[in-house]
């Protein structure tokens, strides 16, 4: 003898399912591949048991008994969130009927909690233009930095004077070397002007002395015409020398001074610039203006940290007086509306909520219905194999007593 989970269908229906599963009426699967069911009609699959068998009707009596357990598990958690939704849809009667001035406060709380929270976002949506290492860095000597930025200014803008300067000694010292250039060729070249003249005048005077001693001939007057012209001409050459040793002199002392102010510039380039790479390094920028902005919204960011701050204080301060209003008011869920406070200054907001709600319990609503319909069925089978046989109310009987 086999009887069916649901009793008896029509046949046309039953040759309609099975025309859609031979057409391939088959549900649909998700990525999982498992098949995805309609939500609105979800149709058990037709069970045939062999109730002469004991082993199997047993078996088919205790998985009876399991569905109307889950079934019945299934509607007491559905039932305690019907229960809460309905809860809500009471509250939310309860606000909607409050008088004007008893709901004054209220109103004005919800007002400035929605204002708060829209604030709050906006700050927490900001993005400050410093890093992690920035801001770390703006915390620990954050009393310095108004000054070091002050400094660093300073330090920059001597490091161009002192560019400038080493510019200028490089520029003045190749300018006095190529005059000692010039000096060293000009002494060469009198040099070689006094020796030439040497040899001519002496070439003179031996011919002087040639034609006194061969023709007898006067030669005191070429004699002193010469020996005045040496005299000249030694005397240029003497000046001459002179004055280029006292040029080289001069020049020398004055390319030692450019030498010296060069080398002491290098130095304080040198301690300026690594000045300005520790500070770089201490406040993880690469110049003064960089800093300069980094400090600027950092303050800027600290100020709306501290208005965040100031902010979460009135925040909780509203959400008190709110939680207060609607107890008076008799809400039971109060809680809830710190976190929708908007549906309560907003009635297109509130009118929302109540549809969503409503929603939500015709939801709740039909899966009771249906697990009320799965027990109903379950418990006319059971109903149908009691009748069947005195052994089988017995099994029905000794199967409860175990469940």
């Amino acid at each position: 003898m086999k009887f069916r989970l649901f009793g008896k269908r029509r046949k046309k229906e039953d040759l309609r399912l099975a025309d859609e599963e031979l057409d391939g009426g088959q549900e649909r699967a998700d990525g999982d591949g498992v098949p995805e069911l309609s939500k609105e009609k979800v149709v058990l699959e037709k069970i045939s048991v062999d109730l002469n068998n004991k082993m199997l009707r047993l078996d088919y009596i205790k998985r009876l008994y399991e569905g109307i357990r889950e079934a019945k598990r299934q509607n007491g958690d559905i039932k305690a969130e019907y229960g809460q939704v309905t809860s809500y849809l009471k509250d939310i009667q309860l606000i909607d009927q409050a008088l004007p001035e008893e709901k004054k406060e209220l109103m004005e709380a919800a007002q400035a909690i929605v204002e708060l929270t829209r604030e709050r976002e906006n700050l927490k949506r900001r993005k400050y233009k410093f890093n992690d290492a920035q801001k770390a860095a703006m915390e620990r000597f954050e009393p310095k930095v108004a000054k070091d930025v002050a400094n660093m200014k300073e330090y920059e803008d001597y490091q161009i004077k002192i560019k400038h300067d080493m510019r200028q000694l490089d520029s003045e010292k190749r300018i006095l070397l190529s005059e000692k250039r010039d000096i060293i060729r000009r002494q060469g070249t009198l040099r070689l002007v006094s020796k030439a003249l040497s040899g001519i005048l002496a070439m003179f005077g031996l011919l002087i002395l040639t034609i006194f001693f061969v023709f007898q001939v006067n030669i005191q007057v070429p004699f002193l015409a010469t020996a005045a012209f040496a005299f000249v001409v030694l005397l240029v050459i003497v000046i001459e020398s002179r004055k280029n040793r006292t040029d080289m002199v001069i020049t020398e002392r004055k390319c030692n001074r450019a030498i010296a102010l060069a080398n002491r510039t290098k130095i304080k380039y040198v301690n300026n610039t690594r000045t300005i790479d520790y500070l770089c390094s201490k406040y993880k920028v690469r110049n003064a203006t960089e800093l300069e902005f980094v400090y600027d919204q950092y303050r800027k960011a600290k100020r709306e940290w501290a208005k965040e701050r100031e902010d979460a204080f009135l925040l909780n301060e509203k959400n008190e007086i709110l939680i207060r209003e609607l107890d008076a008011l008799g809400v039971k869920d109060k809680n809830i509306w710190s976190h929708q406070a908007d549906a309560l200054v907003e009635p297109k907001e509130m009118v929302e909520v109540r549809h969503s709600l409503n929603e939500r319990r015709q939801k709740l609503r039909e899966q009771i219905d249906y697990n009320n319909g799965i027990m109903q069925d379950f418990l006319g089978e059971l109903e149908r194999i009691r009748q069947k046989s005195p052994e089988y109310a017995q099994e029905i009987e000794e199967v409860l007593q175990e469940q």
